[in-house]
């Protein structure tokens, strides 16, 4: 299946730590996230390698609890020209937090991004997709220009349900005064299969998600694609005693994404790679060119590989 050619896909990135996500909860709370290691730079600077490497240009949904610690890190995100935008300061679902306590963390966290950049934080996605009503209410008030935190994967009770979206000039969703940039999966028939990345860009076999990427193509709308920096660290501490579930969807194929991503650049290289802003304000950008296509193995890859096999951390409570 040939898609048609110039193809905008939207890439994005949820800037967080391996000790952070939702599957590992039980096991790290969040007062024990000082005493975790920090694997995001390097994660980080691999990605940012293979970004180069294909000319691709992303948003970053920062965490403002890693942005605290690594603002250089943050800082080079930006100089390398990739979009700042906001994932919350705590990572706690919104569904959790009282309006006041929402508000705190929207206005934190852009307010530090800014500092650090210097430049203007437009975009916010919730963790776990967490989307809701009051969210899209704020945001607009606090200075945000869109929202990228839909996700219809109805099974998952961590993605947020809203009804009442209309559809853009651009493809985007709207509501209100905000523009919604929502995760784009796929549609067979009356079923909804997860598409955007993420643990099911991981699962699927990389030429299948190709494919289904190419059909989303078809669409008028935009394809969102999202992952995160430790899905490219497979010498991460692996837990135990999380649940059979969720270290599946947290393990699977961790040390086969850096070969997935490199798949998905070259096999999608008639497409043009950016982030939501510049999607939202140029959608007719001409792509830039991949630069090869062949695989790139950069020295923080390298260096990855030289430390060794997995941790085994056996948790207990």
């Amino acid at each position: 299946m040939r898609t048609e050619m110039h193809k905008p896909i939207i890439m994005t990135v949820d800037l967080e730590d391996w000790f952070q996500v939702e599957n590992l909860r039980s096991a790290y709370p969040h007062d024990s996230w000082n005493s975790c290691d920090l694997h995001v730079p390097l994660n980080t600077h691999v990605l940012l390698d293979i970004f180069d490497h294909y000319g691709v240009h992303a948003t970053f949904f920062v965490l403002g609890w890693v942005a605290e610690r690594c603002r250089g890190l943050v800082r080079e995100i930006h100089t390398r020209g990739h979009e700042i935008a906001s994932h919350g300061y705590s990572h706690r679902l919104l569904f959790d937090l009282p309006k006041g306590q929402l508000e705190r963390e929207l206005r934190t966290s852009k307010s530090l991004l800014e500092d650090i950049t210097g430049a203007p934080v437009r975009g916010f996605r919730a963790p776990g997709f967490s989307v809701t009503d009051e969210l899209l209410e704020l945001l607009p008030d606090l200075g945000y220009e869109y929202d990228s935190s839909y996700n219809n994967i109805f099974l998952n009770k961590r993605c947020g349900k809203i009804d009442g979206w209309r559809v853009g000039p651009n493809g985007a969703l709207t509501k209100g005064k905000i523009v919604e940039l929502s995760i784009r999966n796929l549609k067979i028939g009356p079923f909804t299969i997860p598409w955007g990345g993420g643990g099911y860009f991981r699962l699927f076999p990389p030429a299948l998600f190709k494919r289904g990427v190419e059909r989303i193509l078809l669409e008028e709308a935009p394809y969102v694609f999202y992952m995160h920096p430790w899905e490219l660290d497979s010498v991460q501490p692996r837990t135990r005693g999380i649940g059979r579930l969720n270290g599946f969807r947290h393990y699977v194929h961790l040390s086969d994404t850096f070969h997935r991503i490199n798949y998905f650049f070259s096999g999608l290289k008639d497409c043009s790679f950016m982030g939501c802003h510049r999607y939202l304000h140029q959608p007719s950008v001409t792509p830039l060119p991949l630069q090869t296509a062949h695989t790139i193995k950069p020295a923080a890859f390298r260096e990855m590989e030289d430390a060794g096999p997995m941790e085994q951390h056996e948790i207990h409570g």
